[in-house]
């Protein structure tokens, strides 16, 4: 039996909000019940910051839970694996499957896409749903108990709502608006993203079917093509002082260049034949999803900002949305019966629950970023080890992420 009319609240429309707004209104429409979904974006048009990103099959069940999958992979590229190798000496280090193998073993692809496209797919979506309104260049400035107010050009636009999300980001303008930012302060990390786009044709196609890495102390490369193969998505990560609380900024190849003196003449001839590269400080708070109060959420880089060194950023936005979604429908019951104290009873519970499998990814980053970056006095131990199961064991290098890439929650 349909309830009355629910309205929910997403601050913020990048990847986190347009995929919980997505999950929400297809479990709604399963469960036979309206809701009414408004998505308030401070920018004055859609936009996505940033260059390529790693879609694993715990992401990818998901997207293709929501009819996206075969949309995105217009855009996207299945690697056939990762190539680990020294960023000196370029000796091999590892050779990681993933391609056919990790499709056949998971049920859904491993995909390397830039950002834009996957949002662009998101928000194409949404924008055809009836029940999902987005309004552009609506400031969040201020919160009165269950009120909020947005700066819209000249005028204060007020939103009353049944649950607010906030998928606003690392720099949550909700979570400082709520006093909550001090709970989990987040920092710079001292970890550096050097990131740029180059043309494939100026190098050999073989980027175009593999996922590149390259290790040395205190730094890392990260290749792979993104936009159907007509670019390929480098990232630099090295260590130091940033002393700016910013995104994307231009940066001096010169500089970066100099960074990289020593490393081996494939990584001199991929920083030959980049053009432009955006600089971007890696911040994150300890370990955690952060809990809200009331009637809020907060999702995605809001609610648990990591570093991207074990690739599940867009992962875990991801799967709070279809988690959402199933918290607020599934065969138990639907949230258009819940009182405003059960609504914020059940968002804690699903903090709670969220907690684990959140936390140890954002572990898993840290300790990643540790051994990717070990001296030479240590390295040699990693690269032995990788080289053995490599050569007797190359699956198992892929299959010890299984308590990742296998988990499903694409239920709702």
């Amino acid at each position: 039996m349909q309830v009355n009319c629910k309205k929910i609240t997403i601050i913020g429309a990048g990847i986190a909000g347009l995929t919980s707004a997505l999950s929400i209104s297809l479990a709604a429409k399963t469960n036979n019940q309206t809701v009414e979904i408004c998505l308030f974006e401070a920018t004055m048009t859609a936009s996505e910051e940033g260059a390529g990103l790693q879609l694993s099959p715990n992401a990818t069940h998901i997207l293709q839970k929501l009819g996206l999958l075969d949309e995105l992979l217009a855009f996207a590229i299945a690697p056939d694996n990762i190539l680990m190798s020294d960023g000196l000496s370029n000796r091999s280090i590892a050779d990681i499957p993933l391609g056919d193998f990790a499709k056949d073993r998971y049920g859904a692809p491993y995909l390397v896409i830039h950002r834009a496209h996957l949002h662009q797919v998101l928000l194409n979506h949404a924008n055809q749903q009836a029940n999902i309104n987005i309004e552009y260049n609506h400031k969040l400035v201020q919160i009165e108990k269950d009120v909020l107010y947005f700066q819209h050009g000249e005028k204060l636009v007020q939103n009353i709502a049944d649950i607010y999300i906030a998928a606003d980001g690392v720099w949550s303008k909700t979570k400082s608006l709520l006093n909550l930012e001090f709970a989990n302060l987040t920092t710079f990390s001292g970890h550096i993203a050097w990131r740029c786009l180059i043309e494939p044709s100026k190098l050999d196609q073989q980027y175009l079917t593999t996922t590149r890495v390259w290790l040395a102390e205190k730094s890392h490369i990260v290749l792979y093509p993104v936009s159907s193969g007509q670019k390929l998505n480098m990232v630099v990560f090295t260590e130091g002082e940033f002393k700016q609380k910013t995104w994307a900024q231009p940066a001096n190849l010169t500089q970066l260049k100099q960074i990289m003196q020593g490393w081996n003449s494939e990584v001199q001839t991929l920083l030959d034949a980049t053009d432009h590269i955006n600089v971007w400080p890696l911040c994150a708070g300890f370990a955690q999803y952060q809990n809200a109060k009331d009637s809020f959420l907060l999702v995605g880089d809001a609610a648990h900002p990591t570093l991207p060194y074990q690739a599940q950023g867009a992962a875990m936005a991801i799967e709070d949305a279809a988690c959402l979604a199933n918290t607020l429908y599934n065969q138990q019951h639907n949230w258009h019966h819940w009182s405003a104290d059960k609504i914020a009873q059940q968002l804690r519970e699903f903090e709670q629950n969220r907690h684990q499998r959140v936390t140890k990814t954002q572990n898993t980053a840290v300790k990643n970023a540790k051994i990717f970056h070990m001296p030479p006095t240590t390295s040699w131990a990693r690269d032995l080890y990788l080289g053995i199961l490599s050569k007797f064991n190359k699956r198992a290098l892929l299959t010890r992420l299984d308590w990742l890439y296998a988990k499903r929650y694409d239920n709702f």
